[in-house]
């Protein structure tokens, strides 16, 4: 997941890999000037009567070299570090894996509800009708009694049909009817009865 950004600090003239190759430079410069300082001592020692001189050219060059050692490890170790890549510096848990996500088929493919606005048909079905349409699109959930006018029927259909001629709702939607109650309590008023198919 993170492979592939280039964080802050890696690259650059103060980036990481920059102090790796300066460590790697100062180890072989190191090596270089301390072995040749030393075995000019040690020859100058071995060339005189003066044994210490020998030993400690000796000595310069075996520090030397073990600075230059440890130098070069240290750069080494941080250019190997820098090269790891950000997604092996997450814990196990965390780093991206492969999710399956096992759906089921839809219940239909429409987008949009189908409608029955009965008022605006031509020709206008009875009330009758109606009432058979809507119960077929509900299952028989949505019913009206005298006095009920059914202006209109939305609901998602089945299938790939997704006009008002297919009557069967689809499983999980919902079928919404608006009426005009002309016996309500409070006198005619407009309502919206809902009901959910299983």
């Amino acid at each position: 997941m993170l492979d592939g950004i280039d964080p802050w600090g890696l690259t650059g003239p103060n980036g990481l890999n920059s102090v790796a190759a300066t460590f790697i430079g100062a180890a072989i410069i190191l090596l270089a000037i301390g072995c040749a300082v030393g075995l000019v001592r040690w020859l100058g020692g071995k060339a005189t009567p003066s044994s210490e001189g020998s030993t400690k050219g000796l000595k310069m060059a075996g520090a030397s070299v073990l600075g230059a050692v440890v130098l070069g490890s240290i750069g080494g170790a941080v250019q190997w570090g820098s090269s790891l890549g950000t997604a092996s510096l997450m814990p196990e848990a965390a780093r991206p894996g492969q999710v399956v996500i096992d759906r089921k088929a839809p219940k239909t493919t429409c987008t949009s509800q189908a409608v029955r606005d009965f008022d605006d048909e031509d020709p206008k079905a009875s009330q009758p009708k109606r009432a058979a349409v809507v119960k077929e699109v509900s299952n028989g959930a949505l019913t009206v009694g005298p006095g009920v006018q059914i202006i209109s029927l939305k609901w998602y259909p089945t299938g790939t049909d997704c006009s008002g001629q297919n009557t069967e709702a689809a499983s999980g939607t919902e079928v919404e009817m608006r009426i005009y109650d002309t016996v309500a309590l409070e006198g005619a008023e407009e309502q919206i009865r809902k009901h959910t198919i299983d």
